[in-house]
């Protein structure tokens, strides 16, 4: 293998490595300083429908003007869900496409837009940058995700969310929240407890354990989680290599994430948390199907070994004085560091004197590869509110957002011949150690402000947000290019508006309506990526000439939160100009690589993504509570009428709990998709997977007040089914000789016993 050490030190940032002994010692060493106050019986953590992502503050769902969901720690733990794709398998217009070759999930789509479109946050910090996984499926960077086990509630807000966030989050937010101390402790002075869990689709286990205290004024939380588990299964069992391999590829992975906070709370008017953050992930996989096998026919053995760490480090002040010019104020200073190791190992038989990986010859090689990525955020965010009267009643809203995100990448690769032993840094004219882009950082810049005027019954909201961006690229002898030209800087500004308005019908109906506008510049990929492939005559390169796109966003609805039914109501059409999408330039264009097939990152025309959801539940019977969703979206290419591929088709999902006591309950589950009907197929003769039902069950038992198990069986009828995410990002085609590599799990079961004294 290569060696990882040497790109550590290659791409690793100048900043201490955080050690999580150290958040250990923090938190053992504040609890003996925490007052006591008197134990209570512990019981089930209830949370509000209460979000604080789609305002940045605290607002009820059905007083947001816009779609907004909230899926609470409670739902998790009831479907039995280890991943975000399943905790978020029930919102139809929410999808993960996913890798199933090697990286699995890591980035989420919200109504057609994906990847760094849509903002990522946990505990208000910014998620490290999705990178793709090249063609031959080598080298990624997932939007590394939480531990669901360590998630109070997971928010999310559907469209352009600019005016608020800034870039990246031009097609939509989805907040993280953690588990804070009090949400454990509810009014008791110690807190521990520990879950147990085993899910068949992947033969994996996951344990975690918490341990709370504090009083008034000083509280704390340490958290840990560990699982390991296998591939996750599907519904192929021809488990031989190559281009007819249905089973899924051999994996091995493990996870390992501790979470500490300290909340310190000197007086009623001033509040200090201390968030720490360690998590680290590695997995092993043997790629017996490799992406496209027909080009690459010389690899008989291709072995990968991924692995990731995050370290975070958060803290909030908040200030809320009896008498000023400012209701409240918060602040939140934070760094944050990600980085990605992608290790590969293959020998290539019977292939030419160059180790080429598709032409044939007589010579056996080895070849050692290393993708290192890394990236840092260090990031400042104020803000301040005021509830005042001037004619009318008012709540404003403003503040200010820095960050400074440096990235670096670089690759390592050597070759052995194994009948000599010679060996080379040189594959297919490419000269190793290389990076496809240089390393640099980008500084942002983000002043916003938000009003809610209140006008009787209507509530008017408008805002507007300021953003500047600064991509400086910095001098990387690892970055090289044939054509001579330099690496580019890039900088911009824009103005991102928006109004809202909110009608209350009565106490519990709203009616509403929006326009939002989006806004996200180019990153370094996009600006400045060379890459060539000399074996498969292909390259990708970045376009100096790129220009931010933006986004004009409309969307109105109804909604209705009674005590025994409610529901919402939506529908919407987003315009995206100057698109940024990675296209085949035309044979023979002057901006590409000669002789190569040349992709590059190009400004589109514009693209318009229009849709309507439904959302309702129903309270039949005390206990029995009936819930369905429904989302129909379209999107095209304005310019030349195709289809937008990264949208859904319609999907439903429909459930019926039964909750007779606090002591025990079940719940149905039916998520639908159709058919993807309008696909474009200009570059890819895409497979078509038909629609589907799957069907899901679960139920849980409070055994007594400190035991709870819960139980699901997924899949019941062993469904065999495609998700049309995967499917793309595969780029698997329609005479794909095995298809089912890419099905879902079959039927599978999950049990999880949970401790709480």
């Amino acid at each position: 293998m290569a060696k990882k050490d040497s790109a550590a030190r290659r791409a690793a940032p100048q900043t201490e490595r955080f050690r999580p002994q150290r958040l250990a010692l923090a938190i053992l060493c504040a609890w003996p300083l925490a007052s006591q106050v008197q134990a209570a019986t512990p019981t089930e953590t209830e949370l509000k429908d209460v979000v604080v992502t789609a305002t940045r503050s605290e607002a009820q769902t059905k007083d947001v003007a816009g779609t907004v969901t909230a899926t609470t720690r409670k739902q998790i733990e009831r479907s039995g869900a280890t991943s975000l794709t399943r905790a978020l398998a029930d919102e139809p217009d929410v999808s993960l496409p996913g890798d199933s070759r090697r990286f699995g999930e890591g980035t989420i789509n919200i109504r057609g837009i994906e990847d760094n479109r849509v903002l990522m946050l946990t505990d208000g910090v910014r998620g490290a940058d999705f990178r793709s996984p090249g063609t031959t499926n080598y080298d990624a960077n997932n939007r590394d995700l939480p531990f669901v086990e360590f998630l109070k509630q997971i928010e999310i807000v559907r469209g352009p969310s600019s005016s608020l966030y800034g870039s990246d989050a031009i097609g939509g937010v989805v907040g993280f929240l953690t588990l804070d101390p009090a949400d454990l402790l509810k009014g008791r002075s110690f807190a521990t407890g520990a879950s147990l869990g085993y899910y068949s689709a992947d033969k994996s286990t996951r344990s975690t354990a918490y341990l709370a205290t504090g009083g008034d004024k000083l509280q704390s939380l340490l958290m840990v989680g560990q699982a390991h588990g296998q591939e996750t299964d599907n519904q192929g069992d021809v488990a031989v290599q190559g281009r007819t391999r249905s089973a899924p590829n051999p994996l091995s992975w493990k996870k390992t994430d501790l979470l500490g906070k300290v909340v310190f709370t000197p007086s009623a008017a001033h509040r200090f948390k201390l968030t720490l953050e360690h998590k680290e992930s590695q997995t092993d996989v043997d790629a017996q199907r490799v992406g496209n096998t027909a080009s690459l026919a010389r690899i008989t053995t291709n072995l990968g070994s991924d692995s990731l760490q995050r370290d975070r480090i958060v803290l909030d002040y908040d200030y809320t004085p009896t008498a000023s010019w400012f209701d409240s104020l918060a602040v939140r200073l934070y760094a944050q560091r990600q980085a990605t190791d992608n290790e590969n190992l293959q020998l290539r038989t019977n292939t030419s004197s160059s180790c080429s990986a598709s032409s044939a010859g007589t010579t056996n090689c080895r070849v050692d590869q290393n993708f290192a990525y890394r990236q840092s955020h260090t990031g400042l965010s104020v803000q301040q509110e005021k509830a005042f009267t001037l004619w009318l009643p008012q709540q404003a809203t403003w503040g200010a957002d820095l960050l400074r995100t440096r990235t670096e990448e670089a690759k390592y690769m050597t070759w052995t011949n194994l009948a000599t032993g010679a060996s080379s840094n040189t594959l297919i004219g490419d000269t190793y150690p290389r990076t496809d882009y240089p390393r640099g950082h980008t500084d942002q810049l983000g002043l916003f402000a938000q009003d809610e005027i209140r006008v009787g019954a209507l509530s008017l909201v408008p805002g507007l947000r300021f953003d500047s961006f600064k991509l400086s690229p910095e001098d990387d002898p690892l970055y090289k290019r044939t054509d001579g030209r330099s690496a580019v800087s890039k900088s911009d500004s824009h103005l991102s508006p928006k109004l809202a308005a909110l009608y209350a019908m009565s106490p519990d109906w709203n009616l509403y309506a929006q326009y939002v506008e989006g806004y996200r510049g180019p990153n370094y990929e996009e600006l400045n990526r060379w890459f060539a492939n000399g074996s498969q005559r292909y390259a990708v390169i970045g376009n100096p000439e790129l220009e931010p796109e933006t986004s004009r966003s409309v969307e109105i609805g109804s909604k209705y939160a009674g005590p025994r039914w409610g529901g919402q109501f939506s529908l919407y059409q987003n315009h995206y100009s100057k698109f940024i999408e990675y296209t085949l330039l035309p044979s023979g264009d002057p901006r590409g690589v000669t002789g190569y097939s040349t992709y590059q990152y190009q400004n589109l025309d514009g693209v318009v993504i229009r849709g309507g959801e439904l959302r309702g539940y129903w309270q039949a019977l005390p206990a029995l509570r009936l819930s369905a969703a429904l989302a129909v979206t379209q999107g095209s290419v304005t310019s030349t009428g195709e289809p937008l591929n990264s949208v859904e088709p319609k999907r439903i999902s429909v459930a019926a709990a039964w909750t007779p006591s606090d002591k025990w309950g079940a719940e149905w589950r039916l998520r639908a998709a159709s058919g993807k009907e309008h696909i474009d197929t200009s570059s890819t003769d895409y497979y078509r997977p038909s629609g589907y039902g799957v069907n899901d069950l679960s139920a849980w038992w409070q055994i007594q007040s400190r035991v709870r198990i819960n139980v699901a069986l997924n899949n019941v009828f062993d469904k065999s089914y495609y998700l049309w995410g995967d499917v793309r990002r595969a780029g698997l085609t329609a005479n794909d000789l095995a298809p089912e590599f890419y099905t879902q799990p079959g039927r599978n079961f999950a049990l999880t016993v949970k401790l709480d004294y």
